[in-house]
């Protein structure tokens, strides 16, 4: 397999992971357990696995100087508690399709900051797909259905900031590369996220679920949101990016609100209207475009013409 379709195939991964943890979550708060419960069992497990992974496959990353350690915990407190806090103040202010919207404008965070911080070119085809997977998620989540009402300025600057968040799960290894491993940078990213999500989490609850006449549901759904989504699909998330553009990778993750949908179509039969199918097919729309030579198509288009031309 090539370095690109390897790349490729590690976000897809990732986001199929990431499409099923709305169904997992959705449980686990069924199960009485609050947001912060569930971010907290996230990294927590996610952080126990990957601290493992490296103990048995790469130790001699683990062994980070102060500032390696340190950079560590900043990507776990900006990209997993403040994503998640953010995400949590704008779902309580905002229509949830509204606070969707705005985490997925993460594509636009990466290429702005791309282009400002590592001088990456920005392509019309970039532009163009950004602006297809934009116009395709609102779609999706079907905005204009809410008539732009009950949104505020703190429920829209909180939606802003987490898909800045999650825009950083990649630019801040990229800013550090070459210093310190990527690896080590999310072990110490799980355990800091660990330790400060603790505080805000109520761990009576945790016990009370997985005790509870349901247990065996709850703690699979917790190890499918913690292992699957978490472990696995931020460490893909990042790990892709060693192959492929951060523009790339963060555009292919948009094809997550339509893995969501489907998944909540088959588990709770939740249908998607009209407008989120027309959203589903511009953003695989824009996918295709994305792994697509348009030049080369037009040149075979083009090469009949040119021919006539000729002769």
């Amino acid at each position: 397999m090539g370095d690109r379709k390897k790349g490729i195939t590690l976000v897809l991964i990732a986001t199929t992971f990431w499409g099923m943890m709305g169904i997992n979550s959705r449980t686990l708060s069924l199960a009485g357990l609050s947001a912060m419960d569930i971010a907290f069992i996230r990294c927590s497990i996610a952080g126990v696995l990957f601290t493992i992974y490296m103990l048995i496959r790469k130790p001699e990353e683990l062994k980070q100087k102060l500032p390696g350690i340190l950079v560590g915990c900043l990507y776990g407190v900006v990209c997993f508690v403040l994503g998640f806090m953010t995400y949590n103040v704008s779902v309580e202010r905002v229509p949830i399709s509204v606070a969707t919207v705005l985490m997925f404008t993460n594509p636009i965070w990466v290429s702005i900051f791309g282009a400002v911080v590592f001088k990456d070119k920005m392509t019309k085809k970039k532009v163009l797909v950004i602006c297809m997977c934009i116009v395709g998620c609102i779609c999706i989540s079907d905005v204009m259905s809410t008539g732009g009402a009950n949104l505020d300025v703190i429920g829209i600057a909180a939606g802003l900031i987490n898909g800045m968040t999650f825009a950083m799960q990649i630019i801040i290894p990229r800013f550090f590369e070459g210093k310190y491993s990527k690896d080590a940078i999310l072990v110490y990213g799980f355990i800091s996220s660990t330790v400060v999500l603790s505080f805000f989490t109520d761990f009576s609850n945790i016990a009370a679920a997985v005790t509870g006449p349901n247990s065996m549901v709850v703690i699979a759904n917790m190890l499918a949101i913690s292992v699957l989504s978490t472990f696995i699909a931020s460490t893909f998330y990042v790990k892709s990016t060693e192959y492929i553009e951060t523009q790339v990778t963060s555009i292919l993750v948009s094809l997550e609100p339509i893995l969501g949908s489907i998944f909540a179509f088959f588990i709770f039969g939740e249908t998607m209207s009209q407008t989120q199918l027309l959203g589903a097919a511009i953003v695989i729309l824009a996918a295709c475009i994305l792994e697509t030579d348009l030049s080369k198509i037009t040149e075979k288009i083009m090469l009949p013409f040119s021919s006539k031309q000729i002769k």
